[in-house]
């Protein structure tokens, strides 16, 4: 808001000295003052314009996660996956039992969708990363979760993968730890 504030008040300080320069300077002088005047304002609206666009771009960004966020947090089925994959994590004991396979399904679409966000950067890994980092790396490091459905159905979860192999570069370039670390994904070499 600052930024927009400071360009608004330069470019009324450049029309009013244009308007000056052609009212009160001789003629060429103040030809080539106007001239400057005109292409600084130009290029100063067009930095106001690109920054309103990214503006609107973050608010439709964050508008965009918070829907996500309430598609999961308003689904019982999913909500129940992740409680499941969490005391796994904590007690090493497997939660799930068969008739938590169609909710294991729809956590796995749910997490393919997110995923597809990711991989065409209509979304950052680094402004999500505090809202979904654990709901993404407990279910994909988790033993039963990928014996049972994402490394048997792997050519339908692509997506995931890729999503999961930048999230890792991410974490391990800012030096973050990655839950359920003991069992990746995606084994390194």
């Amino acid at each position: 808001m600052k930024k927009i504030k400071l360009i608004t008040i330069t470019c009324t300080f450049l029309i009013v000295a244009g308007i000056f320069s052609t009212l009160f300077l001789s003629e060429k002088i103040g030809d080539r003052v106007s001239q400057i005047i005109t292409i600084s304002t130009a290029l100063i609206g067009a930095v106001a314009l690109f920054l309103q666009f990214k503006r609107d771009k973050d608010i439709n960004e964050s508008s965009f996660i918070l829907e996500f966020w309430k598609s999961f947090s308003q689904n019982d089925d999913l909500q129940q996956i992740m409680l499941k994959c969490d005391n796994m994590l904590n007690n090493k004991e497997n939660q799930f039992v068969k008739e938590d396979y169609s909710s294991i399904v729809k956590y796995a679409q749910w997490l393919e969708a997110f995923s597809s966000l990711i991989n065409r950067k209509v979304v950052s890994i680094n402004s999500i990363n505090d809202m979904y980092n654990y709901m993404f790396f407990v279910f994909t490091n988790n033993q039963y979760i990928q014996k049972l459905e994402l490394e048997p159905n792997k050519e339908y979860y692509n997506g995931i993968y890729h999503a999961y192999a930048e999230w890792i570069k991410f974490l391990n370039k800012k030096n973050l730890p990655i839950i359920g670390k003991d069992h990746p994904l995606i084994k390194e070499n």
